[in-house]
This record gives C-alpha cells, sequence and structure tokens, in this order.
C-alpha cells in the first residue's frame, strides 16, 4: 500500500458513514475488480459503479499526519473540516437528553424476529445454541 493510499483510508474513516464504507468495502470494490477483470470497462454497470464512487469521496477532504521511519508508516493524527459524524456531545454518557433506552425497543424487536426464527429452527433440529 502506498504512503497516500493509507493517508486517504485513514481519512475515509474519520469523514465517511460507516454504511458508505461497507457498501463500498463489500460491494462497490468487489464489482469494480470483476468489471475490469473481466474488460467491461464501456459497459453501463462500469459507468454506474464509477459513479457511486465518485459519489463517496464528495465529503473526503482533509490532513492527515504521517511519520516514516524504516519502511514503515505510522498516523500521527488527521482533521477534516467536513467531518460531522463525531460529537463529543453525543458520544457522552454523560448527557442523555435526546436519548431514551425505551427508544431501542421497536428496533431490537424488529432485530429478534429473524433470530427467534433462527433459534426455533435450530431447536426443531435439536441443536441446543447455548453450547455454541
Amino acid at each position: 500500500m502506498t504512503i497516500l493510499r493509507l493517508a486517504h483510508l485513514d481519512l475515509e474513516g474519520l469523514v465517511l458513514d460507516r454504511e458508505v464504507r461497507l457498501l463500498r468495502d463489500q460491494f462497490v470494490t468487489i464489482t469494480w475488480s470483476k468489471i475490469l477483470y473481466n474488460g467491461l470497462y464501456f459497459s453501463p454497470e462500469r459507468k454506474f459503479i464509477e459513479q457511486s464512487i465518485i459519489a463517496s469521496q464528495d465529503d473526503v477532504n482533509g490532513q492527515v499526519r504521517l511519520r516514516c521511519y524504516k519502511g514503515s508508516v505510522s498516523v500521527l493524527g488527521r482533521s477534516s473540516e467536513t467531518s460531522k459524524l463525531y460529537s463529543p456531545e453525543q458520544s457522552s454518557m454523560d448527557s442523555l437528553e435526546d436519548f431514551q433506552p425505551t427508544d431501542t425497543t421497536g428496533f431490537i424487536a424488529t432485530q429478534a424476529i429473524r433470530l427467534k426464527a433462527y433459534g426455533n429452527a435450530e431447536a426443531a433440529a435439536g441443536i441446543d445454541l447455548s453450547k455454541s
């Protein structure tokens, strides 16, 4: 990995939304590689994937401080004016003015639907999930 690529990935970690990074890493990167490998550069799917790559980079700007020493690179710090993902107030558990623990019950119940079905199917098959 080049020094510039390392700095860019580190900056993306600061400014990109988690779900955008997941889509990029799990879908866009792999699909882009397959398209190029299969010689489909002039295809509509390449155009679509390329536009998503360009859109993902809209807010990626800032500074990354690096230290290069004996063939290794260390990130010393990063900053970005466009980073809106981190807020000390929102990440602190000291103030819970906008959050109530009961807000999570609907989300947990929805997520539990598939987990209950999975657990019931495993139990019906005689598999004890507590031993997994």
